[in-house]
């Protein structure tokens, strides 16, 4: 008998169902054989002004954030950092990238660096907005 409980313990609960299905996952597909990934656009000063922050797993990267400051906006920094994580993920031997943005945010960009939109979610993250996702083969 089983029975279904809200979790207090949300870390424990994680690391079970990770577990679990980290384990049928590579049954099926092998290991996730993960990578952190993160690359970042940094001034004269040095500071962070920008970065794309990923993982990759399997034989794709996931591109999880991109973030350009404000004040380096359209100088190609953008595309120098898709570029350079699309380099290492071929590096890595994947075949393809993946990822989501915001309609408040970039969904234009993409389709620009030869990226297919393969996914629309209405009303997220608030009424009026949509997500999407995108894909690129490598």
């Amino acid at each position: 008998m089983a029975r279904i409980q809200r979790e207090t313990d949300t870390a424990a609960a994680r690391e079970a169902v990770v577990g679990g299905l980290s384990a049928y996952n590579a049954a099926i597909v092998g290991a996730r054989n993960s990578q952190p990934f993160a690359l970042s656009l940094r001034d004269d000063a040095d500071v962070i002004v920008g970065g794309l922050i990923g993982e990759l797993k399997w034989e794709w990267l996931h591109i999880d954030l991109l973030w350009i400051d404000e004040a380096h906006r359209g100088k190609g920094h953008g595309e120098a950092l898709v570029d350079m994580a699309e380099k290492a993920a071929r590096d890595h031997g994947a075949r393809g990238v993946y990822l989501s943005t915001m309609s408040l945010q970039a969904p234009d960009f993409y389709p620009k660096l030869g990226y297919r939109q393969c996914g629309l979610m209405e009303d997220y993250p608030v009424a009026g907005h949509r997500i999407h996702h995108f894909a690129k083969a490598l």
